[in-house]
């Protein structure tokens, strides 16, 4: 008997080291999620969208900037063709209440976008955004997130965040910008100095 407890102290102190030794930094693979992740970027790099870094964070307090650009509800959720790039569509907002951007940005600095966006049930939270880029639009994507665990939940329907994409990758220009959801999205036109 002294034997086998002698060879699972032994195999499982060796298994230990061997696993912390080689084990690959990061997260482990995720077959379903990752195999979409890469599915939906082969299709979106096949319909001419380029992925834009972008930030998503919660405002402490209001905007300051200057002129802000006149803001216009457009089509309901991601629109026909960034769709059908989406191998699994993202949980959006239901809604997009309020929007304050400026209507110009230098090239090189991060272009700030506040939203307010409601929720479609209070086991959802905004997780990131994403922002895609074809020719002069940009469509920033708003996913949502199950909260961890069953009896969490968000405190309201709706909040406000904020949006940071950084400009660097932009031509001078204009730009038509829409802010997507599940129902109307938001939509105003950015120029690029």
């Amino acid at each position: 008997m002294k034997w086998v407890v002698a060879a699972i102290v032994v195999f499982v102190a060796g298994y230990t080291l061997v696993n912390v030794h080689f084990r690959k930094p990061g997260r482990a693979f995720r077959p379903y999620e990752d195999m979409n992740r890469r599915a939906t970027t082969v299709r979106l790099l096949s319909a001419g969208w380029q992925k834009l870094p972008a930030d998503l964070t919660r405002p402490l307090e209001k905007p300051g900037f200057g002129a802000t650009a006149p803001v216009a509800r457009a089509g309901n959720g991601l629109g026909p063709e960034l769709a059908a790039a989406f191998a699994e569509k993202p949980a959006l907002p239901s809604s997009i209440d309020r929007v304050t951007a400026p209507e110009s940005v230098a090239r090189g600095e991060n272009y700030s976008v506040h939203f307010t966006a409601t929720l479609t049930d209070q086991r959802l939270q905004l997780g990131h955004i994403e922002a895609l880029r074809r020719n002069n639009e940009i469509v920033l994507v708003p996913v949502l997130e199950r909260l961890p665990g069953s009896n969490l939940l968000s405190r309201w329907k709706d909040a406000d965040y904020c949006a940071l994409v950084p400009t660097d990758r932009l031509e001078p220009g204009p730009y038509t910008v829409r802010l997507a959801a599940s129902g109307p999205a938001m939509q105003w036109t950015l120029l690029v100095r």
